[in-house]
């Protein structure tokens, strides 16, 4: 895979600045200067750093009402904001792509640890401020726990009609008729374990969710299906518990890419609490005005009109220019759960557009989406580096980290007493050395036989 390092000149100030500053405050994509370098993705240098962008409009004013008085991240808030206000305003506002609707539903999973984190108090933050603005919402389409397949299409059913004796049509389940669902999953390991499980529907039934399906499981005792649900997922976990649970096999198999993955820490030190959030009364009407607009149905395009502030550019071109670098695959787990994100960016322009009442993507939305996006791959390699999500393969590869001199195919068979197959092993082998994990040198010995296969870890390209 070949990269560019882009060259951004310093701002007016002085300061630096990154891509996504640089273009708005007026930049041009074609007066940067583009050097070339042959040595793969750039990993982030330390904790990963939220661009200025994706706090722009009224999602920035909320961050900055409630921050001051949290010790929780303003990345949490953020993120819990954007999915909030997506599930609020239902099957509104939404685009479309080779004939595949996508509403605003975006599924974000925080990663910081247990309590210090503050993980849960950020989404208290958020969901008391918007009960200002919706009350049923708040009480009415909130819920907690993931199961099962069933019991999650349980509580966005549709209405159950049967023919009584007489011959007439009459309703045994009135169903759910509002169908927006916000679940707060507290420990997202649990239905990660739920999910391995034989037989278990929630893989599938999540997957359908998010991509706009008709929610139903082919089992003779529980026929419950829904239509038109609008389910949105803010799940919480620590970085140990992700990593000890996750599996190609649990998130494999296109449920991981339907969540996005935050690293999140405290951000300050509150002795005493902060005080509650009020929020301006004329943020508490523009928030109004804003999921009024975000409900009615509407399909919000990329604009295509030029704009002057980008040098011409619209929102057009500049998704043109972005689109192949988001198409890029990736090795292992990182590649798994980062491999949606041209759906992923959309879903978070068009959140941002909505919020602005705009009836189009412009060039500060998908920016703000981008900005959202960059933050969350920083933090989903930090999370999931070195890691291919298949059990012998990742204990294979943390051997070979640790072995300077390699292993033999002994050695590795020793590594676990003998009782993984060889044949399991030479899958997982051959796994880690197309993806570039790993490397095998033939070396002859010194007297007769035949050369020893020896592997070593390596860096993907």
């Amino acid at each position: 895979m070949s990269v560019n390092i882009v060259r951004i000149p310093s701002a007016a100030d002085g300061s630096k600045q990154g891509i996504d500053d640089y273009l708005a405050r007026g930049g041009r994509l074609e007066d940067l200067e583009i050097l070339p370098f042959e040595g793969g993705w750039l990993p982030p240098q330390g904790w990963p750093v939220l661009p200025q962008q994706a706090l722009q409009g009224i999602a920035g004013e909320v961050v900055g009402a409630i921050s001051p008085n949290t010790e929780s991240d303003p990345v949490a808030i953020l993120t819990l904001f954007l999915s909030a206000y997506g599930n609020i305003i239902g099957q509104g506002a939404h685009f479309v792509v080779e004939g595949d609707t996508h509403y605003c539903k975006i599924w974000p999973v925080l990663v910081g640890e247990s309590s210090l984190a503050r993980k849960g108090t950020a989404q208290g933050r958020v969901n008391r401020v918007l009960a200002q603005v919706d009350e049923h919402w708040y009480y009415n389409c909130q819920a907690q726990g993931l199961s099962s397949g069933e019991g999650l299409i349980y509580h966005v059913r549709d209405e159950k009609t049967k023919t009584n004796k007489e011959g007439q049509e009459v309703v045994v389940d009135d169903g759910v008729i509002d169908k927006r669902l916000m679940l707060t999953e507290p420990e997202f390991a649990g239905p990660l374990t739920v999910m391995q499980r034989e037989g278990n529907t929630l893989s599938v039934v999540l997957r359908m969710a998010w991509d706009n399906a008709t929610l139903q499981t082919l089992t003779k005792n529980s026929p419950a299906r829904s239509t038109g649900s609008h389910i949105t997922i803010a799940a919480h976990t620590n970085q140990e518990e992700l990593i000890k649970h996750l599996t190609s096999a649990k998130l494999g198999g296109g449920v991981g890419n339907r969540f996005f993955f935050l690293l999140i820490r405290r951000s300050k030190l509150l002795p005493h609490g902060g005080k509650e959030d009020v929020l301006p009364e004329d943020l508490v009407e523009r928030l109004r005005l804003t999921i009024a607009f975000g409900r009615n149905e509407r399909h919000i395009y990329l604009s295509e009109q030029p704009e002057e502030e980008y040098g011409g550019r619209s929102a057009t071109k500049l998704w043109e220019v972005l689109y192949p670098d988001l198409s890029r695959g990736e090795a292992g787990l990182f590649g798994v759960v980062t491999s949606r994100a041209e759906a992923q960016v959309r879903r978070f322009a068009t959140i941002y557009a909505a919020l602005e009442r705009s009836r189009e993507v412009q060039i500060r939305h998908l920016l703000a989406g981008l900005s959202l996006w960059d933050y969350s791959r920083q933090s989903s390699y930090l999370i999931f580096k070195a890691r291919t999500g298949d059990e012998v393969a990742d204990e294979i590869l943390h051997a070979l980290q640790d072995a300077e001199q390699g292993l033999s195919l002994s050695e590795i068979s020793n590594h676990f007493n003998r009782n993984v197959k060889a044949s399991r092993i030479r899958a997982a082998l051959k796994q880690l050395h197309q993806d570039g994990w790993a490397r095998v040198e033939k070396r002859q010995p010194d007297g007769p036989g035949r050369p020893e296969e020896r592997w070593f870890a390596s860096v993907p390209e």
